[in-house]
């Protein structure tokens, strides 16, 4: 390449000359032979020989000749022609720059061809510079000959100096602020959480940064909060979300995590800086005043639609029997006796009928009163199942002939328990009657048996069935699948009959097709708790 003994033609030495990157052509000749006269003496590690003759680097260096450097090394050293920089080295060493020329000792010694390092040098201005260097060794044959290809990375190095300056003031400040800083790449994953995350969540500096703050997430919280921050880092949008973050003891509390986009100086798109403040006693405030709000709300929708729909149930079977009575008054009075006579059993019928009705809604509403001031008392007793299901289904004869709703009962025998009878019979009385209601015309089917020390009663229908999505609220006050427009009722039998088999330490669940009907099951220990336990869980 340079001069005589570097470039093959005129065209080379154009080339060489041209490129804006600072080459040099170097001569190791006489440090080669240094180095192989130390290997002749016995020196097997030149990098411990090094270390204890500390003064061979700057004599070595002093022994290569720069053979031919480039426009772009003259101007880079700021010397004014070639000539100043032919010649030694350590005219433009700075005290880090021998660190660099030991490594290339290390090369020469160890056979390599190529070597990449980052160095300081000093100009002929005695300005330091910041450079990148590439030393290539050629063919074995020119063996001593380096040539050297140098960056000027001043600019960028001191612009990364700034930079690292800026973060440190950054992480100082961030770490003694009074809320939990954080920041995240273009990715979205963290690169850096302020010291107060790690002292409120207990999680270390590996497990918080990526995605790894989310562990410390709530878990009913981490997916939707996951998704609003990917959603928000490809819009390089700002964003805000409140979830449930981990104290280090276990406690969720809550917390706003809000954050705004970072740019380049181009525009381009760095990821996020945000806080995360703890907002869980101003969160505490605002759901205890909902709460209070929802429930001086939800009390007065519900004592409306109760007396709405009570004195609605009430008057329905006041009314036939109001007339009947009407009727038959009349009749006495016009002494119209054998008509009295012929109609009266049908007559009584009716009435007994909404008289029953009649109880049994005043029944629900003192049930209701029991169980909610936690009075309901049981009284145990051995109770066949089997056999108060006949008995139960006996009475509901008449209604299932009168609407063609046939009763089809497959009962084991001897299902014996220890639970309260008058309880059992009105939970399936109550169960029954649903089934007559909503099931009419088509048979319903009742099965009890006994699994292990269980015992299983299961009432299905084949009506209209109960909708998805009111399966899990059927069993609550005043709760229906259903207008009670056109079924009735106060929406307490199910309420009740739940607390009632809870008490006697069951469950019960339903399973339903809309339009296929519904099966009720309900399952019972045959042995059940003590008096008290039954007690604790009816109220």
């Amino acid at each position: 390449m340079g001069g005589a003994e570097t470039a093959g033609d005129t065209s080379d030495q154009e080339l060489f000359n041209g490129t804006d990157v600072s080459l040099w052509v170097e001569d190791f000749t006489a440090v080669t032979k240094a180095l192989d006269a130390l290997r002749s003496s016995g020196v097997e590690d030149l990098r411990a020989w090094l270390a204890a003759h500390p003064g061979f680097v700057l004599e070595a260096a002093g022994w290569v000749k720069v053979l031919d450097v480039n426009d772009a090394t003259v101007r880079l050293l700021e010397a004014r022609d070639r000539s100043e920089v032919l010649g030694t080295l350590p005219r433009f060493f700075a005290p880090e720059t021998a660190k660099a020329f030991a490594a290339e000792l290390l090369l020469l010694w160890e056979g390599g061809t190529r070597l990449e390092l980052e160095t300081v040098l000093q100009t002929l201005g005695g300005r330091r510079i910041d450079v990148t260097l590439t030393l290539t060794r050629p063919a074995k044959e020119r063996s001593d000959r380096v040539f050297i290809t140098m960056r000027d990375v001043t600019a960028s190095k001191a612009s990364q100096r700034a930079l690292q300056e800026s973060e440190a003031r950054f992480r100082n400040m961030a770490d003694h602020a009074p809320v939990m800083l954080w920041v995240t790449d273009a990715t979205g994953r963290c690169v850096y959480l302020s010291r107060t995350w790690y002292e409120f969540t207990g999680q270390t500096e590996a497990e918080g940064l990526g995605f790894g703050w989310l562990q410390a997430v709530h878990p009913d919280d981490a997916e939707p909060s996951g998704a609003v921050f990917l959603a928000a880092n490809a819009r390089r949008s700002a964003f805000r979300l409140d979830y449930r973050l981990r104290r280090r003891d276990g406690e969720y509390l809550w917390a706003i995590d809000s954050a705004s986009p970072r740019f380049g100086p181009g525009g381009e798109f760095l990821g996020y800086i945000g806080s995360v403040i703890d907002i869980s006693e101003r969160k505490q405030v605002e759901q205890e005043r909902e709460r209070l709000l929802a429930a001086m709300d939800e009390a007065i929708r519900l004592r409306d639609e109760f007396l709405a729909v009570a004195s609605h149930e009430l008057k329905t079977p006041l009314t036939p029997l109001n007339l009947k009575l009407q009727t038959l008054a009349r009749a006495v009075q016009e002494r119209r006796g054998p008509e009295l006579l012929e109609r009266l059993p049908a007559d009584l019928e009716v009435m007994q009928r909404q008289v029953k009705r009649l109880s049994a809604l005043v029944g629900e509403l003192l049930d209701v009163t029991l169980i909610s001031g936690g009075q309901l008392r049981l009284e145990l007793e051995p109770v066949d199942l089997g056999a108060l299901v006949r008995e139960v289904a006996a009475r509901f004869d008449g209604e299932s002939q009168r609407t063609a709703t046939p009763l089809q009962a497959e009962l084991d025998e001897e299902v014996v328990g220890l639970w309260d009878r008058v309880r059992l019979e009105q939970a399936v009385s109550n169960l029954l009657s649903n089934a007559l209601k909503y099931g009419v015309g088509r048979p319903i089917h009742l099965q009890a048996g006994k699994e292990a020390e269980h015992a299983w009663l299961t009432i299905r229908d084949e009506g209209i069935g109960i909708p998805p999505e009111a399966l899990d609220r059927i069993f609550e006050k005043f709760e229906r699948a259903v207008s009670e427009r056109h079924y009735g009722g106060l929406g307490l039998g199910l309420y009740v009959t739940r607390q009632n088999v809870r008490a006697m330490g069951g469950s019960i669940d339903v399973r339903s097709t809309l339009g296929q009907g519904a099966t009720f099951t309900v399952r019972l220990p045959c042995r059940v708790p003590g008096v008290n336990a039954l007690r604790e869980q009816a109220s």
